[in-house]
């Protein structure tokens, strides 16, 4: 009898370091993976999420632009393959532009990166060129796996900021960009420019969102904003 209770003993106890080394050789998540926003119809379709949430809320929302006032970075299907919104975000004079394009579910971990492409739109106004001012937040969602993004100044569940282009609203004009004003050289990029954010702040891999959230701050047809677009968004988990 007492050989029977060592020998379950010694099989309990082989079981258990053949399951810690197996959790030791798990790979990590592999979340990985590219968007080129050719068509946002199809981007939509494998999960990505276009929501307007601007006070008070207007006519655009993420989405190829039907007439485009800048070609793609990169596509195959045309001048506009990528996303973008504009100042028609808010139907007000000068509102809050909040304008989300979420990303499908992945598993997130410390480490990962978000790299995109990104550019301004640029008026002629007062015999210069200018954006009017641009932002654009890169945000996270480590709550759950949701798509509440709250509404105008408030960003939700999306409450992780991992990238915020020109914070402090530095607006481009041609004429100060010439006389090397260091306000215009701040200002959102005016041809395609690639920036990257990188996930922290989890405690362990968890599955969640990111979110490209067009933040304006006295936005609208009398305030800031011109149009954005991104293009060419790549996700890698780190290895």
């Amino acid at each position: 009898m007492k050989y029977v209770i060592l020998l379950s003993g010694l099989l309990l106890l082989l079981q258990a370091c053949s399951k810690d080394q197996n959790t030791e050789s798990q790979p990590k998540p592999e979340s990985s993976f590219s968007e080129s926003f050719d068509d946002a119809n199809d981007a939509a379709r494998k999960g990505w999420i276009f929501s307007n949430n601007s006070v008070e809320k207007g006519s655009t929302q993420w989405g190829n632009p039907s007439l485009p006032t800048f070609n793609a970075f990169s596509s195959t299907t045309g001048p506009g393959g990528y996303i973008w919104a504009d100042f028609n975000s808010t139907s007000s004079a000068a509102g809050v532009i909040s304008n989300w394009a979420i990303s499908p579910l992945i598993t997130m971990q410390n480490g990962d990166t978000i790299s995109f492409f990104t550019r301004a739109e640029l008026f002629f106004f007062n015999n210069d060129s200018t954006d009017f001012a641009n932002r654009l937040q890169v945000r996270m969602n480590r709550k759950n796996t949701g798509k509440i993004t709250g509404n105008g100044t408030n960003p939700g569940d999306f409450d992780v900021l991992l990238l915020d282009i020109n914070p402090d609203y530095k607006t481009f004009g041609y004429a100060a960009f010439l006389n090397r004003d260091p306000e215009a050289r701040l200002a959102y990029p005016h041809r395609w420019t690639r920036f990257e954010a990188i996930v922290s702040g989890l405690d362990a891999p968890t599955e969640g969102r990111f979110a490209f959230r067009y933040f304006v701050e006295d936005g609208g047809n009398n305030g800031r904003g011109s149009s954005i677009g991104i293009d060419e968004v790549n996700y890698r988990s780190k290895k």
